[in-house]
């Protein structure tokens, strides 16, 4: 796509905003402690660096944007940091950054939802050598999101601005009830369109409180409160 035909871009302060640490990230999205660090700052090994994948450059800082957020639930959809191919991958970031004129490429809803976006996606992968890695030719020529990609893009509701930012993303298809929101609780899940956090909800039904009265409390519905108590089941909450 030529830079005439460009998305024009703009500063979008949600993605830029600083949620998580590191730490918080890995745990929330059940990755192998410190794979967000490597993805989003480097990291050296057998005295070697490797730069990272998800930023352009190295930055002296414990946070990672709501943005970046996005971004690393994206890749950790698609496979253990072992198996990335690295090199491709970053190239084809580099590649999309440059084409929409905008950080965090991966958590614009343009490139999937739009027929131009998912056109950039093609061109990505296929200069960075990765066939169908994000989106697929079908035979009648339509263009197809790859099953890892479709998945977060389904989990994902996205503002009216041109790019279409990524402004919440739904924990998982499990509990369609959960969300992640930067706008809430410091990005912690809470449940429906509430400003109640999920583990708050789980904590008084395992304390003993009735679940139908918790509900009431919170003007929740009782799938909503048995979602937050089987998402606190089996996830530990992020510090």
């Amino acid at each position: 796509m030529c830079h005439a035909h460009r998305v024009s871009a703009r500063i979008f302060s949600l993605l830029d905003r600083p949620t998580y640490t590191y730490p918080q990230i890995d745990r929330l999205l059940g990755l192998t402690k410190g794979t967000a660090h490597r993805w989003l700052n480097g990291y050296r090994s057998g005295g070697k660096g490797y730069e990272p994948i998800l930023r352009r450059e190295r930055i002296d800082t414990r946070w990672a944007t709501w943005g970046e957020f996005v971004e690393t639930r994206l890749l950790a959809n698609y496979r253990d940091e072992d198996d990335i191919p690295v090199q491709r991958m970053r190239r084809a970031i580099e590649v999309l950054r440059e084409e929409i004129d905008a950080e965090y490429p991966l958590a614009r809803g343009f490139l999937y939802l739009e027929p131009k976006g998912r056109e950039l996606l093609l061109k990505a992968q296929a200069i960075a050598d990765m066939p169908e890695e994000f989106a697929m030719l079908t035979r009648t020529g339509q263009i197809q999101l790859a099953p890892w990609v479709f998945e977060v893009v389904e989990s994902a509701d996205t503002d009216d601005n041109p790019l279409r930012d990524v402004v919440r993303l739904r924990v998982a298809p499990e509990f369609p009830d959960l969300h992640w929101d930067p706008r809430k609780r410091g990005g912690q899940p809470t449940v429906g369109d509430s400003n109640v956090l999920a583990t708050t909800v789980a904590e008084f039904v395992t304390a003993g409180e009735p679940a139908d009265e918790v509900a009431g409390w919170y003007h929740l519905t009782a799938e909503q409160v048995d979602q937050a108590v089987r998402y606190r089941r089996f996830h530990s909450p992020a510090a």
